[in-house]
Parts: structure tokens; sequence; C-alpha cells
């Protein structure tokens, strides 16, 4: 039986222990402007996904319902700009609400949060880190950036509006799985978790907050059919309803809708959900620039995830939901004003 000596093992052991010591070696930081652009490509991505919903879902509800008065119908249109903290444009005011907030917020360059604007600034982004995505990220952005861009994108839209806004939802989700199984989940993967869970949140709670505020003094609720049809419709614009109905059997209770979306633990659409994930996105960024010590992000979203846990309907509602919501929405704010300080402005 043949035998190694001890500097033989050493000599063969040697390159494998070094080629596992550079395997192993932990990762460097990202550099602040490569962080602060693929985390802002993330969020406008999100953000046009949600758009595209709102114009999709508030289209087919006023189909939905029928006869609705004109005052509730550009309520409902106006609520979109409510939600995206937007000031309603005065041009172009003698056209119809509906046609005129469709149009500001698919294709107007003006408006921060239109289709047009959040996937320009999402290619923006993602050009600039080009080298830091992988081509099928940028592939799938540049090819929905030129769906809203090119010549013939105006005309699909007025043959088909419904068919437009779901190609961008459906593109934008196509684009975050790509993500997922195209990008190693380091550094540059959390970021883009953390940017996509931050605008998830804060958009939801938005959602909640403004429906709930009409739906509860609005003569709509007096009737439960329709009734029950906008309140599929918040579900809906939270991309909630299917998974609601597999928990709850019967009418659209408000106040388990509210729940639900809020504090539902294992649906990736949910506030709750979308907090945990944040939280656990910053914990790993933070271990990997500076494990020994925690920062002000992780210690917003540690607080609000452990209030989400343990919270109850009945506390939401000592509270109010509108005000319960808007503490939520200052957390994030203030979590994400924490991760630019710490990662991008320097």
């Amino acid at each position: 039986m043949s035998t190694f000596t001890e500097q033989e093992i050493s000599a063969s052991i040697g390159p494998l222990a070094a080629a596992a010591g550079v395997l192993n070696r932990p990762a460097r930081p990202m550099l602040s402007r490569d962080a602060d652009a693929i985390y802002w490509m993330g969020r406008y991505v999100e953000r046009a996904e949600h758009v595209a919903r709102m114009l999709l879902v508030n289209a087919n509800v006023l189909i939905d319902v029928g006869d609705l008065a004109p005052r509730m119908q550009n309520r409902l249109w106006q609520n979109i700009y409510v939600v995206l903290r937007l000031e309603e444009p005065q041009h172009d005011a003698d056209k119809p609400m509906a046609e005129k907030v469709q149009r500001a917020m698919t294709f107007d360059a003006e408006n921060p949060s239109s289709l047009l604007s959040c996937l320009t600034r999402a290619r923006e982004n993602a050009r600039g880190i080009r080298e830091n995505i992988s081509a099928e990220m940028w592939e799938a952005l540049n090819t929905l950036y030129w769906s809203i861009r090119s010549d013939e994108a105006r005309r699909k839209f007025e043959e088909s509006p419904d068919g437009f806004w779901r190609s961008v939802m459906t593109e934008s989700m196509l684009f975050q799985g790509l993500t997922d199984q195209t990008l190693a989940h380091d550094q540059r993967w959390q970021f883009t978790q953390l940017a996509k869970h931050f605008e998830r949140a804060d958009i939801t709670c938005r959602v909640l907050e403004v429906n709930h505020a009409m739906l509860a003094v609005s003569d709509m609720m007096a009737e439960s059919t329709v009734r029950n049809i906008n309140w599929m419709a918040v579900l809906r614009s939270c991309c909630c309803l299917e998974a609601y109905r597999r928990s709850h059997l019967g009418d659209m209770d408000p106040l388990k809708v509210v729940a639900f979306v809020m504090l539902e633990k294992n649906y990736p659409r949910t506030v709750r959900f979308s907090v945990r994930a944040a939280s656990e996105a910053i914990s790993r960024i933070r271990a990997g620039v500076n494990p020994t010590s925690v920062d002000e992000a992780e210690r917003i979203l540690g607080r609000l995830d452990a209030q989400l846990e343990y919270a109850e309907i009945g506390e939401v509602l000592d509270v109010g939901v509108p005000a319960y919501l808007e503490k939520i929405q200052f957390a994030l704010a203030d979590a994400a004003m924490a991760v630019q300080k710490a990662y991008f402005l320097h």
C-alpha cells in the first residue's frame, strides 16, 4: 500500500486551501453609486407594475359596477393621484377625468410616476450598471422600455388600454423573476429586494388608506353588491384577491380585507411580508459591509416587523386604520432615508 509523505500531502492540499480561501472571501461592498442605481432601478420597475395595475383595476371596476354617479367615477380616478402623492395636472381640463388620468399616468413624461417616467428612469439606472446586472435583466427591461417609447405604443394603447397595462405588469414580473434567477444573491440582489419591498409596502399602505377613507364614507357602502365589488377592486390593486378568497369565504368584510392585506405573513404582496423581506435584506447588506454594527434602517425595520408580527386588528381599529397605515408609511420613509444616508450619500 502506498503512503504519502507530509510534504506531498501539504503540496496537494495547499492549492485547494488557497482556492477555498478565495471562494470564501467575503464580497467587497458595492460602490455607493452602483448600489444607488440598482436600488432605484428596482423601485421604479415595481412602481410601474403598481401604476399599471391601478389603472387596469379602475377601468374594470367601473364596468363591473355599471351606472355610477359621475362624481364618484371622477373620485375613483382621482384616487390614483392621491395614492401616488401627485398634484392633479391642470392641462386637458376639458377632457373626461378617466381619459385625462389614463393618459397622464401612462405617457406623460412630466409626471414622475407615469409608466413612461418610471420605465425611463429604471432603464437609465440599469444602463449605468450593466456590468452589475445580468444580460437577461437588461434585455427584459430594455424591451419593456421600448414597448412604451416606440411609435406603435400609442396605437396599441388606443386599441386596447387593458392589454397595454397588462403587458407592463407581466413584463415587470418577468424582470423580477429574471433578477431572482440570473443574478447572484449577493449585495446586488439584496438591494433589488430591499427596493422592491420598500416600494410594495409603501404603495400597498397608500392603496388601503385612500380606498378605506373613500369607502367608509361613501354612499356605495349602502349596497352590499357595489361595496363588495369595490373591496374586490382594492384587493386586485394589491394583487391579493385570490389569496384573500382562499382564506376568507363569502362577503368582502372590510376589516378582514384590511387585516389580510396588512398582516398576512405568508403572502408576498402584503405589508407584513414586505416589511419582513426588507428587514432581512438590509440586515444581510449590513452584515456584508459592517458585521459588528446595526444601522438605523435595520433598527427601524426590525421594530416595524415586530410590531406587525404581533399586531391584531383590534389595536389597529383603536388607533384607526388610516392613522395606523400612516405610521407604517412614516417608518418606511425613515428607513428608506436611513438607507440613503448609510449606503448611497458618500
